[in-house]
């Protein structure tokens, strides 16, 4: 399955009245804490906005690339034609394409109340309800999460490709192989495995998980792509103040109570 096409249909199917609005804004990456955020952002002309990841942050050259790069380029063309974008092969590219994408989720979610089970008031631990016979699976090494998991789990299995990550010594299982997600009840997995094309080989080796998460501010799409994948829930970033949201982003500090978690659960 090409997930990225399958995502983009989806979009244009569900927010056809809405692909003819032009991007305004492409805000690249702000210096933050003497390192280039992980995150680029799109305004729309009707005031939506969406945030995608950037795949090469870490990557010296290519971050040089984003750097030279026009943004000029999108800025004033509509949603329609940015949004394929998101199937280039160029993570360049790719950018701006999920950001609009993830702007025309959030706009449709926004306008069609009752769409979506949308629960932003349920923590991640409650909504995976882990105990200490549970093995959790996490892909991607979100420090923070693995911190609140490790007190609750019997035992905690961190996926990653980094190899100076993998070298490193841990009091959790640190392992590159995704097999191992195959003892897991419960896995979390960072939603940047949409961009690097991971996600759909990932999921196999999920088939014993009786609750499967995908998660990370990119992660603003509509989701019944992934509902359709065996996903449970979608946790993304809800812009409540934009114009707070904006100074910030650009600002490079924190988005703070500018935003909120919330998880877009499967029905039924």
């Amino acid at each position: 399955m090409n997930l990225r096409k399958a995502l983009v249909e989806s979009v244009q199917r569900q927010c056809s009245g809405s692909l003819q609005e032009k991007v305004e804004r492409f805000i690249k990456a702000p210096r933050r804490e003497e390192k280039a955020s992980p995150f680029s952002v799109v305004t729309l002309e009707n005031a939506s906005i969406g945030i995608s990841y950037n795949l090469f942050h870490r990557d010296c050259p290519e971050l040089q690339r984003y750097k030279d790069w026009d943004e000029r380029s999108v800025i004033g063309r509509e949603a329609r034609e940015i949004i394929k974008l998101f199937l280039s092969d160029d993570a360049i590219k790719r950018t701006p394409g999920l950001a609009v994408l993830n702007a025309l989720s959030q706009e449709y979610m926004r306008d069609h109340p009752g769409s979506y089970q949308l629960d932003f008031e349920t923590d991640i631990m409650d909504l995976m309800n882990p105990d200490k016979s549970t093995r959790v699976g996490l892909v991607g090494y979100f420090y923070p999460m693995i911190d609140k998991l490790m007190p609750r789990v019997s035992e905690l299995i961190v996926l990653e490709k980094s190899e100076a990550l993998l070298a490193g010594s841990y009091p959790f299982t640190m392992t590159g192989d995704p097999a191992d997600l195959e003892r897991c009840e419960k896995v979390l997995i960072t939603a940047t495995t949409v961009l690097n094309d991971t996600l759909a080989d990932l999921l196999p080796h999920c088939r014993n998980a009786g609750f499967v998460g995908v998660m990370g501010p990119t992660a603003g799409f509509l989701p019944d792509v992934l509902f359709e994948l065996g996903i449970h829930a979608v946790g993304s970033t809800w812009i409540d103040d934009p114009a707070l949201f904006l100074d910030r982003f650009t600002s490079g500090i924190k988005w703070g109570d500018s935003t909120r978690k919330v998880w877009n659960l499967r029905k039924g």
